[in-house]
């Protein structure tokens, strides 16, 4: 992968190399909590968000992972939504990019109704059907998801919902992703929140968490030492120190793990 970002591509190491096979058998040789995200990581991207499902073997790799070990998916979508896509087995499920799950948000009241008067200035800013075609609007009560993966011109989509979501009031924090704009109301927590609550709570010593866009990239960009992060698909300037090619490794990845689990290999070192 060369690119002309060469310090921070040659930091993030493929997750078959030496380094990263070693992070995966130190994960088990301690108590560790084993964190996913769900879109574009458990389950591939799909044009309609309400379509995305994780596969069946992923499934059933996951169930198997949390029945010998503490597994938490954290998403963007609200915890309901998030929970019918998830196998029972599952401990933690954390919805809404972390204000969901684990420690509730104290202002979760007043988020919802920021989120709420957003709604309807993004319908009210959007009403022409014609201009607007392709452009989906997630209302997942405590942050909200602007689509554009439909829509006809994506480059000229995403930089007018740009510019007319930093006309919303309040403003919204923004986060991008893979064809979508995420609004979080003030003080809304993030996945990194949600993560070193969740890792405290357990008293766990490690911390696997595996992502692929943005709001991944701030569990990455914060992550302490002992932490062992995964972004799916390479990118040059990602903050994850491992990455696997693709969505679908996952599957490869959930093997990986539950071998280890099976057997730990007690001559792994500390990364």
């Amino acid at each position: 992968m060369a690119t002309a970002s060469g310090t921070r591509e040659s930091q993030m190491k493929h997750l078959s190399s030496p380094q990263g096979r070693n992070a995966l058998r130190n994960l088990s040789l301690a108590r560790t909590l084993f964190a996913f995200d769900f879109d574009g990581t458990l389950a591939p991207i799909v044009p309609r968000p309400n379509a995305a499902r994780a596969a069946s073997g992923v499934q059933r790799r996951l169930a198997q992972l949390a029945r010998s070990a503490l597994v938490a998916v954290i998403s963007g979508r609200s915890l309901a939504d998030l929970r019918e896509r998830i196998p029972g087995e599952v401990r933690h499920c954390i919805g809404n990019h972390g204000s969901e799950g684990v420690v509730e948000a104290n202002d979760a009241d007043a988020m919802r109704q920021i989120c709420g008067a957003w709604v309807s200035q993004l319908r009210g800013y959007l009403a022409d059907p014609e201009s607007n075609a392709g452009i989906i609007i997630e209302d997942k009560g405590l942050t909200l998801s602007v689509h554009y993966r439909l829509a006809a011109d994506r480059a000229l989509a995403a930089q007018r919902l740009s510019a007319l979501v930093l006309q919303l009031v309040p403003v919204p924090r923004v986060i991008g992703g893979k064809l979508v704009l995420n609004l979080l109301p003030p003080n809304a927590r993030t996945k990194f929140d949600a993560l070193v609550d969740l890792a405290q709570r357990e008293g766990v010593e490690r911390v696997l968490f595996v992502g692929d866009d943005e709001t991944d990239e701030l569990v990455f960009a914060q992550a302490p030492a002992h932490w062992t992060t995964v972004r799916v698909e390479p990118d040059c300037m990602s903050q994850a120190r491992f990455y696997i090619d693709r969505q679908s490794d996952v599957s490869v990845l959930l093997d990986q793990l539950l071998k280890l689990l099976r057997r730990p290999t007690a001559s792994a070192t500390d990364n």
